[in-house]
């Protein structure tokens, strides 16, 4: 519906245009607009091609899902990773709680222990935020990534009260600090509190709980770090050796508020400080090695086992979409441009987009739960920002026919939106390219046919002065197109009005000796009479005025005898008429009429004789045309009358020997007023008998023409009129 209102929007456009005083030029630059069209339904293509590539997109991904899965079925260590941690703890009566799980991110470089948070700016979407139930006293937010053999953490706490430990005191936990739990090689479970009297360096010492409070059992020189104190409340940035823990690792933000009591408001952590500890898993060397050589770097790659739990991670989607093609290539001004315009018009892949999961060390959502029940499955979400779309693609690792875990792969749709931008980019150049080349096509040829015209129009108007007069022929052109057929038509059309107006011009003349001789004898006649001595010269003169008369009567009524017919056609009734027989008859008239002309009837062929019209008007036709033949045949020479049947027709052909008709006026011999007699005889002749014939041949729907003889001996006078 859309398309069809633009169209006829257009269209409207395009009729006012064209009612308005547009040039030919004008109006074909408008009508090529329409070419805009073909880039819009390329346009439309492409983005319905979008639909087509997503699916290609999720086979693709799905079947690299399979594979990394079929190499994982063969590396079943890397879903035991602290299976002999676990089994040291279930045998020591310890539980892993699963539900506490923390992946650890490896970096490229280690942390300064500082106390600030500038070396983690990098890494700000890997962060994790925790609130209390009142986030305005306590709340934090940590990182933690691991490089070599150290962990490394830092702790960006906002506490609305700052309590430091005593000076010379051994409680370790009537202040703020930091609780770590954790569970060694031997699968025994420590605690370790970090506190301070003032900003600075700090160190870890390990505690016990002894008659029901915590007791300092020694310090822990392994772990280090720093405390710095902020605007909000403070920073801990720490480092742990990986010798230290196996598995199980927690920690927990204490709060104290009051300085007097000292005593804690919130332990605040990712469970509760009674639960068992949480699992930590430290990526591999081995296995991010082994996902690096099997995946590709602009897609993600998880390994997750039974319990969601991230093992693995390898990849980064934020590098989907980039290109390093020609970026050092130097470019002209106008490229750059052309660049620029691509640039702000179509919309480009994104790669600083909100990544949510960047940080998970749980991988939920149903294409995870699907792939963990034994089904792969694909499915697209939209980031945060909504500035990229990820597909996720997860299958089974099944061994034995258990699921271990599953692998899910991540691409984003840039590589969609690359492709399309691309094919958008060819689109528009070679649209833009087209409609340059139609326009200016379009505009050579209407120049040209804006010349062509203006010369006809030129050409015409000083062929024709301003009295009317026809002055100057008119060029003829051999184009064959249509501006050339009505250059040949003005042509023929100015040659016959030459001829036309020549005869007009002439008619005055034709009159003039017509109505003179009459008009001579009466004049001369009753003149003779008023000087006549007796009454038989006047009776003579009397005789010669009275033939003067019937002559100008005879005169006036050949010139109202058309009209005259034109009334009498309207009210005559048709009835069936044999036209043979009439023929026949008149003939017989004829030869009495005119004895010195011989008359030739033959009849060829002819079944049928009988048509529908009246035999009055056909005789009175018959007439004109048997008189203009004796007026023009040659002496001695006989008219021929030929009568035939075509189809349902009779063909009547009449010919006679002699003087041939001018070309100039053959299309027009059977106009009203038109001769083209050269002699003047003593009969009026006004150029009015075959341009009766013609309107009574035309009453009984026939057709009659004039044609000169092959061998230009004479003319054949053909008339066709259809059988009843």
């Amino acid at each position: 519906m859309l398309i069809l209102t633009a169209l006829k929007q257009y269209m409207v456009w395009v009729i006012a245009g064209l009612k308005t005083k547009f040039s030919i030029r004008s109006k074909l630059l408008l009508i090529s607009a329409v070419l805009f069209i073909v880039p819009w339904i390329g346009v439309q293509y492409i983005q319905d091609m979008e639909n087509f590539l997503r699916i290609n997109q999720q086979d693709n991904l799905l079947g690299k899902a399979q594979i990394v899965a079929a190499v994982l079925q063969g590396q079943e260590n890397v879903f035991k990773y602290n299976s002999g941690a676990a089994d040291n703890v279930e045998s020591s009566g310890g539980i892993i709680n699963s539900s506490t799980h923390i992946y650890v991110r490896p970096i490229k470089r280690a942390i300064q222990l500082d106390g600030y948070i500038d070396d983690w700016l990098d890494y700000d979407e890997k962060s994790k935020v925790l609130k209390s139930d009142k986030p305005e006293s306590l709340e934090y937010k940590y990182f933690m990534a691991s490089y070599k053999n150290y962990l490394y953490m830092v702790l960006e706490i906002k506490d609305d009260r700052v309590v430091y430990r005593k000076a010379n005191s051994l409680s370790l936990n009537e202040n703020d600090h930091l609780i770590i739990k954790l569970r060694n090689k031997k699968a025994e479970l420590k605690t370790y509190f970090i506190a301070t009297q003032s900003p600075g360096w700090i160190n870890a010492h390990r505690m016990e709980f002894q008659n029901e409070k915590w007791v300092a059992v020694a310090p822990e020189l392994r772990i280090k770090g720093e405390w710095q104190e902020t605007a909000d409340g403070y920073n801990i940035e720490l480092r742990l050796p990986l010798s230290l823990f196996e598995n199980g690792f927690s920690f927990f933000v204490a709060d104290v508020d009051d300085n007097k009591t000292r005593q804690t408001e919130f332990i605040l952590g990712e469970g509760n400080i009674g639960d068992e500890l949480g699992s930590i898993i430290i990526p591999s060397v081995k296995v991010e090695e082994m996902l690096k050589r099997i995946v590709r770097p602009e897609s993600r790659t998880w390994i997750i086992d039974q319990g969601y739990r991230v093992l693995a991670v390898a990849g980064d989607i934020k590098q989907g979409g980039q290109t390093n093609t020609g970026i050092h290539e130097k470019r002209s001004f106008a490229s750059k441009m052309v660049s620029l315009f691509y640039h702000l018009l179509l919309t480009q892949p994104a790669q600083n987009f909100k990544d949510d999961l960047s940080s998970v060390s749980y991988l939920r959502g149903e294409v995870v739960q699907s792939a963990l029940s034994g089904e792969p499955s694909t499915s697209w979400r939209d980031t945060p920002d909504k500035r990229a779309r990820i597909l996720t693609a997860s299958y089974p690792v099944i061994l034995n026919n258990k699921v271990l875990g599953a692998i899910a792969i991540e691409e984003t749709s840039n590589s969609i939106l690359i492709l399309q931008n691309r094919a958008m980019e060819i689109l528009i150049n070679l649209s833009v390219l087209t409609f340059l080349i139609t326009v200016v096509v379009l505009l050579s040829y209407a120049t040209r046919l804006s010349v062509r015209i203006r010369r006809l129009r030129d050409e015409t108007e000083q062929a024709i002065s301003n009295e009317g007069r026809i002055e100057k022929s008119f060029k003829i052109t051999d184009s064959s197109d249509e501006i050339g057929d009505l250059s040949r038509s003005f042509a023929d059309m100015l040659t016959r009005l030459s001829e036309y107006n020549r005869y007009l011009e002439t008619m005055a003349g034709k009159l003039s000796h017509e109505l003179r001789t009459p008009i001579t004898v009466v004049r001369s006649s009753l003149e003779n009479m008023q000087v006549a001595n007796n009454e038989s010269s006047r009776q003579v003169y009397i005789q010669r005025a009275s033939e003067g008369m019937a002559r100008l009567s005879d005169i006036l009524t050949r010139m109202s005898e058309a009209t005259r017919l034109e009334q009498t056609l309207q009210s005559e009734v048709i009835q069936p008429v044999n036209l043979i027989e009439l023929l026949k008859s008149c003939l017989a008239g004829y030869k009495l009429a005119y004895p010195n002309v011989v008359f030739e009837l033959s009849i060829k062929t002819v079944e049928k004789e009988i048509i529908q019209g009246v035999p009055d008007l056909l005789a009175q036709m018959l007439d004109k045309i048997i008189s203009n033949a004796v007026d023009f045949h040659k002496p001695a020479t006989p008219i021929t009358i030929n009568i035939k049947q075509h189809k349902h027709t009779l063909q009547l052909s009449i010919i006679n020997k002699g003087e041939i008709l001018p070309e100039s006026m053959r299309d027009n011999l059977f106009e009203s007023m038109v001769s083209v007699r050269e002699k003047r005889g003593d009969l009026p002749h006004l150029g009015l008998g075959l341009y009766i014939a013609r309107m009574i041949i035309e009453f009984h729907h026939g057709s009659i023409q004039a044609t000169n003889l092959q061998d230009k001996s004479g003319v054949e006078i053909k008339l066709e009129v259809p059988l009843k």
